[in-house]
């Protein structure tokens, strides 16, 4: 393929779109792109929130050799780990990004054509898919203007947090008073001591004449209320990703262009009494997004099962572009998604895939086609009363709502020591310390309680 568009849409997670069986029609474009595309069932980002999981799809390889566990740490990526974007520079390629990242992602473009996007983020006007398309295209006008073949990197940040999507998409999946005083099902949520500032800073309907009065702001009290506005945001989105795909389609770039749609990392909402953030090694936060769209290449309309992970991303676009020795001579640790698209496989990449996160908690996990195993490091706020080793079938239990640890406990053993032989292994080879018990959490309290409404008294 000539050009590479590689698309994020953060904090998309996968059970929440239509195409992957959600019950609101939330991504009819998206839907659209999969029929004619190769969508992956078990897409897996292993090492979240969105500076680790972006490192990982960036570099084809895992926490254990690029180290960035952290959500904006201290620690940045060392040179000698490279991205797709600067292989792909190397490999003569223009590149260009749509991205407010900074510093973590910068590499690989120049600063001209590294640019970032604003939106207001007030009550039914965060308009940021609309910010992310105007960058977006004028960069691939650009793009399209000069000679080389082009690789263009989109970073969308619908629906991430604050859930404010605009109209008529605020109500597309709620009707009713979100409000209204008789809803006692917001009072947990505005309990969580991490993330109430935050929560009462955004999740309130504002007087109309006044709409930056505190005082008569209402909290949202109704929980369906904020699950719809995390769908409303996916919705708008992808009607603004429809543009995109317009775009592309008038410019005569789509049958020549790899498009490879994926997401960060997923979102929890009241699955786990872990409240509208990506905390959790749940797959709520772990189960992505992937589509990828190769006309010329590939039969369109098929969805693949089998274990793939973000760490495949940077092999699978250095294959496209003919530059496969690049990921060999880097020793990327992720495989090549091609020949299971090509073939229609459903072997997957992996058998199981080794899970970190150390943003709010800090906890490991393993994962199988049929098991999850979350172990405890000792090092996760009390505030989130999670159980020190949690086990789930996700076969028979794919919601992850019973905990199966003490009743399999021979499940447990085996997936443990597959998972510390898999630790030893790994750090034998990188020669690197174990990220998980040499960095800290990042992330222990967001908001502004001089913007927080208060909450009503009784409550």
């Amino acid at each position: 393929m000539r050009n590479i568009i590689l698309i994020s849409l953060d904090t998309l997670r996968a059970a929440s779109m239509s195409c992957y069986g959600h019950s609101n029609l939330t991504t009819p474009h998206l839907d659209a792109l999969a029929e004619k595309s190769t969508l992956f069932e078990s897409c897996i980002s292993p090492h979240i929130p969105t500076h680790p999981a972006h490192t990982t799809m960036f570099t084809g390889k895992d926490v254990l050799t690029h180290q960035i566990i952290t959500q904006g740490g201290s620690l940045d990526l060392e040179t000698n780990v490279k991205t797709v974007a600067e292989l792909l520079s190397e490999a003569g390629y223009f590149t260009v990004a749509a991205d407010n990242l900074g510093r973590w992602f910068q590499r690989g473009f120049s600063a001209a054509h590294y640019r970032g996007y604003q939106w207001e983020n007030r009550y039914r006007c965060a308009r940021k898919a609309e910010a992310v398309n105007q960058t977006a295209m004028e960069l691939l006008d650009v793009a399209q203007a000069q000679e080389k073949p082009w690789f263009a990197f989109l970073h969308y940040w619908d629906p991430h947090t604050p859930y404010l999507p605009p109209l008529p998409f605020e109500r597309m999946f709620y009707s009713g008073d979100e409000c209204t005083p008789n809803n006692r099902s917001m009072d947990a949520v505005y309990a969580c001591e991490p993330f109430t500032d935050y929560f009462r800073q955004w999740m309130c309907t504002p007087d109309p004449a006044e709409p930056d009065n505190l005082a008569k702001k209402r909290l949202w009290t109704d929980r369906r209320y904020v699950n719809a506005q995390y769908d409303a945001s996916i919705a708008y989105m992808d009607a603004c990703l429809a543009q995109l795909f317009r775009y592309l389609q008038d410019a005569g770039v789509l049958a020549e262009t790899l498009l490879v749609i994926t997401a960060d990392h997923g979102e929890e909402l009241d699955e786990h009494e872990l409240w509208y953030d990506h905390h959790g090694l749940y797959q709520t936060n772990c189960h992505v997004p992937l589509i990828v769209h190769c006309p010329d290449l590939m039969t369109g309309g098929q969805r693949l099962d089998g274990l793939v992970s973000l760490k495949d991303i940077a092999p699978t676009l250095l294959d496209y572009a003919g530059q496969s020795e690049l990921a060999q001579r880097e020793k990327m640790e992720g495989a090549s998604l091609r020949p299971l698209m090509e073939d229609g496989k459903h072997d997957g990449t992996a058998d199981a895939i080794y899970l970190t996160e150390c943003g709010w908690m800090k906890k490991r996990g393993w994962q199988t086609k049929q098991w999850k195993l979350i172990v405890e490091t000792g090092d996760t706020p009390a505030v989130y009363n999670t159980s020190e080793i949690e086990l789930y079938d996700l076969e028979d239990d794919p919601d992850e709502v019973y905990n199966l640890a003490e009743e399999a406990d021979d499940v447990v053993a085996r997936l443990r020591g597959d998972m510390n032989a898999f630790l030893q292994r790994r750090l034998a080879e990188t020669g690197l310390p174990d990220p998980t018990e040499a960095q800290d959490i990042t992330m222990r309290r967001i908001g502004d309680k001089t913007k927080a409404v208060p909450l009503p008294s009784g409550r």
